[in-house]
C-alpha cells in the first residue's frame, strides 16, 4: 500500500483531531473485516453527537461507578487464583492469564451480559484475530498501522455470527442487557436500524479490549519492575489517577487512527483511494519532546498535561471512563495487597522505532512467579 500521510507531534495532531471539516472520520475502517462503520466513531457532526448523545447511557460516570463492586471482586479472584496456580508450578502470563479475564470481566459486567464470559474470552485480545489469538504478526501489525487493504488472517466472521444470535435474540424479546438497550434506540426519533446495530455493538466488543490489556499489563509490567513507584503510590494513594495517566500516554495502547481528506467525503466508500487517508499519530503527540520531558521515561510526578491516548475532539474515545474505572481498581488492589509477584523471565516486548523515539508496541509475554 502507498505510505499514507501522517499528522504527528502534539499540537498538530490535537488540532487535526479537532478540525473534523478538514479531516473526517465520515469513513469506513477495519475494510478488511466488516462492510459497516462503526457508530458513533465513524460520523462526524452533528450525526456523531445525535448516535453518541443516544448511546451515552452506558458510559455516564454513575453507571460505571455502580459496576465498581464487580471489578474489585473480580480483581480479587483473578489474583487469587494467579497465585495458586504459581504456587501448584504452573506458568502464568499476565496478559493472557490475568489482563485479559479482567478486561472481559469488567465488559460482562458493564454490559449485564455475564453468561458471555467464556465465548467473549475465546477470542483472545483481538476480536478480528479470534481464529489465530493474536498470534499472526502480519495482522497485528496492519492493524496498528491502520492497513485494512492487504491479505491477512484478520476475519469478521466470528463477531458477526455473535452478532447475529444475539440481536435476533434482542428484536425478539429485548432484555435488561447492552443488546436490548442497543436494539430499542432511536436517533432523532427514528428507530435504529439493524446495520445500525452492528456498528454501535462493533464499538463496544472491538474497542476497549486489547487496547486496556495492553495498558493493564504494562502498569504490571511497571510495578514489578520499579519497587520505588510502587511504594510511592502505595503511600500516596491521591497520585495514582496521575499514575494511570502517565502510563496512559506512554503505552498509547492505540497508536493511530484514520482520517479521510474532506474532498473525498462525498465520493461512495467504495470508489475511494484510501492510500489519500490521513493518519493521526496519537503516539507521536504522546512522545513530543517539545511538550514531554524525557517521553521515552515513565514519571509518575510529571506536571498534568492532557495526553493523547483517548484522541481529542468531538471523537475523543467514548470509554475513557471505563477504561480508568477499571485500571484504578486493579491498581488499588495491587498496591494495598501486593502479591509479590516477580519476573519468571525477561519480559518478551516488541518495541517500536520511529524516527526519534521508540515506544512499546506490545507484550509478547509477561510471565511471573512469586
Amino acid at each position: 500500500m502507498t505510505q499514507r500521510r501522517e499528522i504527528t507531534g502534539y499540537h498538530e495532531v490535537r488540532a487535526a483531531a479537532r478540525d473534523y471539516e478538514t479531516y473526517s472520520s465520515d469513513l469506513q475502517g477495519d475494510r478488511d473485516v466488516r462492510n459497516y462503520r462503526q457508530l458513533p466513531l465513524e460520523a462526524d457532526p452533528p450525526r456523531h453527537q445525535l448516535i453518541r448523545r443516544a448511546i451515552q447511557p452506558l458510559f455516564l460516570p454513575k453507571a460505571i461507578e455502580e459496576k465498581t463492586p464487580e471489578f474489585l471482586e473480580l480483581a480479587k479472584k483473578l489474583i487469587a487464583e494467579v497465585n495458586a496456580r504459581i504456587d501448584a508450578g504452573e506458568e502464568i502470563e499476565i496478559g493472557n492469564d490475568f489482563a485479559l479475564p479482567y478486561v472481559v470481566g469488567c465488559l460482562t459486567a458493564i454490559y449485564n451480559r455475564p453468561q458471555d464470559f467464556d465465548e467473549w474470552l475465546s477470542w483472545g485480545p483481538d476480536v478480528w484475530t479470534a481464529e489465530t489469538r493474536g498470534t499472526d504478526e502480519e495482522a497485528r501489525i496492519a492493524h496498528r498501522d491502520r492497513n485494512f487493504e492487504g491479505e491477512t488472517t484478520r476475519s469478521g466472521v466470528k463477531l458477526q455470527n455473535y452478532l447475529d444470535r444475539v440481536f435476533d435474540e434482542a428484536i425478539a424479546n429485548p432484555k435488561d442487557d447492552l443488546w436490548g438497550f442497543i436494539s430499542k434506540l432511536e436517533f432523532d426519533g427514528v428507530p435504529i436500524t439493524r446495520v445500525e446495530m452492528q456498528g454501535a455493538a462493533n464499538v463496544m466488543l472491538a474497542g476497549g479490549r486489547d487496547t486496556v490489556v495492553k495498558l493493564i499489563t504494562g502498569l504490571i509490567w511497571h510495578l514489578m519492575n520499579s519497587e520505588t513507584d510502587r511504594e510511592f503510590l502505595k503511600q500516596n494513594p491521591d497520585a495514582r489517577n496521575g499514575a494511570i495517566d502517565e502510563m496512559l500516554r506512554y503505552l498509547t495502547p492505540l497508536s493511530k487512527m484514520e482520517r479521510v481528506p474532506r474532498e473525498y467525503v462525498d465520493v461512495p466508500d467504495n470508489q475511494r483511494d484510501t492510500s489519500k487517508y490521513v493518519l493521526l499519530s496519537f503516539v507521536s503527540a504522546n512522545y513530543d519532546k517539545t511538550v514531554w520531558e524525557n517521553p521515552e521515561e515513565i514519571n509518575l510526578h510529571r506536571k498534568k498535561q492532557p495526553h493523547m491516548a483517548f484522541g481529542f475532539g468531538p471523537h475523543t474515545c467514548m470509554g475513557m471512563g471505563i477504561t480508568e474505572h477499571e485500571t484504578r481498581t486493579v491498581l488499588n488492589e495491587l498496591l494495598e495487597h501486593w502479591p509479590n509477584w516477580k519476573f519468571a523471565a525477561e519480559p518478551d516486548i516488541a518495541w517500536q522505532e520511529e524516527a526519534d523515539y521508540k515506544y512499546i508496541d506490545r507484550f509478547r509475554a509477561l510471565k511471573v512467579s512469586r
